[in-house]
């Protein structure tokens, strides 16, 4: 019942093709510009937990492993 918390497949941000050009501005200002466009809040991924807990609440047993499971998985990183 916490799948909503896995990343989706279905979610691509369109990469523009860059090609680095010196004489323009510097790679951090291209970065910085194409993330203006990319939403801070996936509404989709909200939407769909919202339909899923509506449905039924997961089992606290089955979120602690999970957070624990990213927590441990963060830390390996």
């Amino acid at each position: 019942m916490v799948e909503y918390l896995q990343t989706s497949d279905a979610y691509q941000v369109a990469a523009p093709s860059c090609v680095f050009d010196p004489s323009s501005s510097s790679i951090v200002d291209r970065v910085v510009e194409s993330l203006r466009d990319v939403p801070e809040v996936r509404a989709d991924r909200v939407e769909q937990a919202r339909a899923m807990l509506a449905e039924q609440m997961p089992a606290a047993e089955a979120v602690a492993a999970k957070l624990i499971g990213r927590v441990l998985s963060d830390s390996l990183r």
